[in-house]
């Protein structure tokens, strides 16, 4: 019994360390918090209720059956801010750029659906390059997935958007279709495609700045 909670302490603590700490010291010299410490300050004192803390992807393309972390990439669970009761997903951005993958939506569906099932609102602290490409059009499902459940919930719960960090493609237009947006000031963008594919096909130069 001994050796297997140790095993679980191991895995906890391998999640706890996201995608390693020279990937976490890397966010911290761009000015920016990982999903963790932004869940903590987030929300009251000892309130986050995890869940999903040890999935992994599915994927075995592009060698990404030898990368694999626990969570995938998303920080899912729930919490109180000033007692209240609210669904929260923090995409961690040490992992995989925060791409979305399968299991990283599914993750962040099941919080949605929680939140609905519950009348609570629902927080999104997004922080992603967009889809995770080496699972092609399995991750765009994913998109899928979360904009259906988006919908859903317009007009039923609040649901709010924080933009962490650069995102693009399918990782804006979720938020767009949220009841708030918010932005940190020189960090966050929001784009459809960033300024090198906007480079290669209209020969324009723009900085992430002026483009979201």
């Amino acid at each position: 019994m001994n050796s297997k909670i140790k095993i679980l302490e191991t895995k906890i603590a391998e999640a706890m360390q996201g995608g390693g700490a020279k990937r976490i010291d890397a966010q911290h010299k761009k000015g920016k918090l990982t999903a963790r410490e932004r869940l903590h300050f987030l929300l009251d004192e000892n309130s986050f209720q995890e869940i999903g803390m040890m999935v992994t992807h599915r994927s075995n393309d592009f060698g990404l059956e030898k990368e694999k972390y626990p969570g995938d990439g998303v920080v899912t669970g729930y919490g109180t801010i000033n007692g209240r009761h609210v669904y929260v997903f923090s995409q961690d951005f040490t992992i995989f750029g925060g791409s979305l993958s399968e299991t990283h939506a599914e993750k962040i569906c099941k919080i949605m659906e929680l939140a609905l099932k519950n009348g609570a609102p629902l927080i999104g602290l997004n922080d992603s390059g967009g889809a995770r490409i080496q699972e092609g059009v399995v991750s765009l499902g994913g998109y899928a997935d979360i904009f259906y459940r988006n919908v859903k919930a317009s007009g039923v719960i609040p649901q709010i958007s924080a933009i962490m960090g650069p995102c693009a493609g399918g990782a804006v237009y979720s938020p767009a279709m949220t009841d708030f947006i918010l932005m940190v000031e020189n960090t966050s963008y929001m784009f459809v495609t960033g300024p090198n594919v906007v480079k290669t096909v209209t020969h324009e130069n723009v900085t992430s700045e002026e483009l979201g």
